[in-house]
């Protein structure tokens, strides 16, 4: 061997250890992230495993009869939300501990359109309307068809009984519902941080606890579900004013939901998950799949195109601390919806109708006995009942003049 290869030898040899070395650490490393993948992945399925095991379901498909349901029109969805005010468990701290039952503190019907945006309809749980007869449902009495309060059905048949309630004054077909409580709304802003909101005036309700200053502040939790149950002693201490104050604080929600500073959050987005989970009851087809699926559809969407609207109403004859509906003007509102129309199209499209005087109620009005020590509310105001009301999401009450708890001047003959 040449002094020459011996040289090169001696160089090489030393190398070799070295090169195995670091082919060593390659590969513990790749196995290490691999482990730390895997590891991630079965944390966060066992964290999905769990969400999803908290949901509490419904099986509508057998609770009613698909013969007496509408039928589904189109590819738009119809979602339900329905607004507990059951006062046990978590919940009794914000009511009377001899509330018996639950009924609907809040009614909204989404539209999620892929034309039209989401269009959001109120249902006053003032309103007197029809109510259709309801088997028992899971501890419920049930109830035979009669004339009274919308928010009775929750109350007599339990969700299904609140879809039917809605599917047979509304013809729309109901996709899903989420039925949530009021611990179930405080957890969810104070998982997200609480909302911006703009107070143009000081606020106090003393049955909600609430007490606000005037001008632009975060609302946590606890401050957000006194805003929208806030009723009494606000406005005219009607329904009406308190449903214009949550569909503002809607906006304003749907706007920090959206945010990057909660999508990119990952401590505010499992704790948004978990308070859905935790307090939400939906029908058996709303999976957490789904709800991410629809989420997702909705990415896309502009807070303009997020539109409120009130179902027009009258001071009922019967009662003036209770509402009954303008039937023209909410089967022009109802039937744009089913057909994936524009609201404001529909109700241009009608010459408006402007009676003489109040509708008369239906006849035999008979009322089942509702256990609860709720006051009624104080009368309320004609004027807010022969109108189509319109707000889109980004309506704010300390730039167009609309006061909280006062009615939108957005509106259509």
């Amino acid at each position: 061997m040449s002094t020459e290869d011996a040289a090169a030898q001696a160089v090489s040899e030393p190398r070799q250890p070295r090169r195995r070395r670091w082919r060593r650490i390659l590969a513990w490393t790749s196995v290490g992230v691999v482990v730390l993948l895997v590891a991630s992945l079965g944390t966060a399925y066992a964290y999905y495993r769990t969400l999803r095991a908290n949901m509490v379901q419904h099986d509508l498909e057998t609770a009613l009869n698909e013969e007496e349901r509408p039928p589904k029109i189109g590819d738009d969805l119809n979602i339900l939300f329905i607004g507990s005010d059951k006062r046990t468990g978590d919940n009794a701290k914000y009511g009377g501990r001899d509330f018996v039952g639950e009924r609907s503190d809040a009614l909204m019907l989404a539209h999620i359109s892929p034309d039209q945006g989401v269009t959001v309809v109120n249902f006053p749980r003032d309103s007197l309307v029809q109510l259709p007869a309801c088997e028992p449902y899971q501890g419920t009495d049930g109830t035979e068809g009669y004339y009274g309060m919308i928010n009775a059905a929750l109350f007599h048949g339990g969700p299904p009984c609140a879809v039917k309630a809605i599917e047979s004054l509304t013809d729309i077909r109901i996709d899903h519902f989420a039925h949530l409580s009021f611990v179930g709304f405080r957890d969810m802003v104070t998982a997200i941080g609480g909302v911006q909101m703009c107070i143009p005036q000081p606020m106090e309700d003393e049955r909600s606890h609430l007490d606000l200053d005037a001008g632009v502040q975060v609302l946590d939790g606890e401050e957000a579900l006194a805003f929208v149950r806030a009723r009494y002693e606000i406005g005219n201490g009607g329904d009406i004013g308190r449903i214009d104050r949550q569909q503002m604080f809607l906006g304003a929600l749907a706007d920090k939901a959206t945010s990057s500073d909660v999508l990119t959050s990952p401590s505010k987005m499992s704790g948004l998950l978990d308070a859905i989970s935790r307090n939400t009851q939906t029908d058996d087809e709303l999976t957490l799949d789904r709800m991410i699926s629809i989420g997702s559809t909705l990415s896309d969407v502009e807070l303009s195109d997020i539109t409120f609207y009130t179902v027009p109403w009258w001071p009922a004859p019967s009662d003036p601390n209770r509402v009954v509906w303008d039937q023209e003007k909410a089967e022009r509102l109802f039937t744009a919806i089913n057909n994936d129309e524009s609201p404001e199209a529909a109700a241009l499209e009608t010459a408006p109708s402007t009676p003489s005087t109040t509708p008369s109620a239906p006849s035999s009005p008979s009322y089942p006995a509702e256990p609860s020590t709720e006051p009624v509310a104080t009368t309320a105001s004609p004027s807010a009942g022969n109108v189509i009301e319109g707000r889109d999401a980004t309506s704010n009450p300390c730039v167009n003049g609309l006061g909280a708890g006062t009615e939108s001047e957005q509106r259509l003959p």
